[in-house]
């Protein structure tokens, strides 16, 4: 067989035993360079024209020179024939396994429809019982309760507004804010609203609770039950000066 060199295109002839050697790798006796000696294979010197060995990616199917039955005589061939297979007796004598599964004890069979029987009875007491036999969700772990709103929990216990003392168009509102509900709740938003003397709106804003907490406070924290929480502001205000001012949570 023939390669040619992909570099210096020079013809070079090759035997099975190169290219077993190190898989089809084989170095150019002309530049020295490794080259895939498969990669360009000729049956004959070839010259510029000439196509290699196409390459389909299929492997070849080989015809094996021998034949099994050609390594016995003829009379060997008939007695192998007629020799009887010594694996059907075998198979006779074995017996065939058996996959069936074993069948579950008798305390098995009793189990789940005793279970069955007794879950069946707590859900009809649940659903149908008198109340005192009954349990409540929360107590097994199921459902949340249900949110408390915080214009129902928060109480404004102390109210305040006065001019500011160092700002002529400022004033501070303070107020005491207390949560009466039985557990925490999260910080409210507060709707703050200023009156004049004649109870007309004069400004709005709704405070979010970095608006009014402490810097060190934690605005996703929880005001819990009965805890006095102190609010102070400075409002810059326009025009007339408010008389008054209210406060709803959120």
């Amino acid at each position: 067989m023939y390669t040619r060199c992909e570099h210096c295109r020079a013809v070079l002839p090759i035997r099975p035993e190169d290219l077993a050697q190190a898989g089809g790798m084989v170095r150019c006796g002309s530049c020295g360079r490794t080259i895939n000696a498969l990669a360009a294979m000729y049956r004959e010197p070839p010259t510029t024209g000439s196509p290699p060995i196409p390459a389909d990616g299929m492997p070849p199917m080989l015809t094996p020179r021998v034949e099994q039955d050609a390594l016995l005589d003829g009379d060997e061939a008939t007695e192998a024939s007629e020799r009887p297979d010594p694996s059907a007796d075998l198979a006779d004598d074995v017996p065939s396994p058996d996959f069936s599964p074993d069948p579950p004890p008798r305390w098995a069979r009793w189990l789940w429809p005793t279970v069955v029987v007794i879950a069946l009875g707590a859900l009809a007491v649940q659903l149908f019982g008198p109340e005192s036999l009954r349990v409540e969700p929360e107590a097994l772990g199921f459902g949340a309760p249900p949110p408390i709103e915080a214009s129902e929990a928060i109480e404004l216990v102390s109210r305040d507004l006065h001019r500011h003392p160092g700002l002529s168009d400022a004033v501070i509102v303070s107020a005491v804010l207390v949560n009466r509900a039985e557990r925490p709740v999260p910080w409210p938003r507060i709707d703050l609203r200023l009156f004049d003397a004649s109870q007309q709106v004069i400004g709005q804003r709704l405070l979010e609770p970095a608006d009014y907490l402490d810097p060190s406070a934690d605005p996703d924290g929880m005001l819990a039950p009965n805890v006095r929480l102190p609010v102070v502001l400075e409002m810059v205000v326009e025009g007339s000066a408010p008389s008054g001012f209210s406060m709803s949570f959120h």
